[in-house]
């Protein structure tokens, strides 16, 4: 999900981050980029409320309950408890924490990889926390991110992990973990506050 349209890295790094997962990890055919930008809104499915409401709801009845795992990425502005939805003249109401557990749970999908690159998006985390979730943010609750010009290819965070660390490693613990020194290490020579991505996965 590519959240806000006025800038084109959104766009750019879903667009990527989709081609990745769909030649490195067999996802093709099985895979939706949902993307608000201004240049893009006759071509892609937007990303809206309703089409990812929907979108969940049509992977829950065609995936395996048992053993399939929906991995949901979704880049954009955020401040505490919303993720920003945009794309003018069209209005659209933010992503909050508790109208998307409550999607992914209507949805009927179990096994679940959540990864949200915005400022504050570590607020999600306590909504959608459960056993069979993995959760990853690009900040913390209280922290901003960085790397949203529309000059950048990645922010800084989808640059880190999806670009860099998940072409080197296959296990995402160490992935991220990678992305995160990373990260914390162009913030510093930024000058800027870390954003302290966050990792909470559940017990099963």
């Amino acid at each position: 999900v590519a959240g806000a349209s006025y800038q084109d890295v959104f766009r750019s790094e879903i667009e990527r981050i989709k081609e990745q997962f769909d030649t490195r990890f067999g996802t093709f055919g099985r895979s939706i980029a949902l993307t608000n930008n201004d240049a893009s809104t006759e071509e892609l499915p937007m990303a809206t409320p309703t089409s990812i409401e929907r979108t969940l709801k049509r992977l829950g009845t065609v995936m395996n309950r048992d053993s399939d795992v929906l991995f949901l990425y979704m880049t954009s502005h955020g401040i505490v408890n919303q993720f920003e939805l945009s794309n003018e003249p069209i209005a659209m109401d933010p992503i909050s924490p508790k109208w998307l557990r409550e999607k992914l749970d209507a949805s009927g999908i179990r096994w679940k990889i959540i990864v949200i690159s915005a400022c504050y998006s570590g607020s999600f985390i306590p909504a959608l926390q459960s056993a069979d979730t993995l959760i990853i943010t690009a900040a913390a609750a209280d922290r901003e991110s960085f790397g949203c010009t529309n000059e950048a290819d990645y922010t800084y965070f989808g640059r880190a992990f999806f670009d860099e660390a998940m072409r080197e490693n296959n296990n995402l613990k160490d992935a991220f973990q990678q992305a995160h020194q990373t990260v914390t290490k162009w913030e510093q020579a930024q000058g800027f506050e870390p954003s302290e991505p966050q990792w909470v996965i559940g017990d099963n």
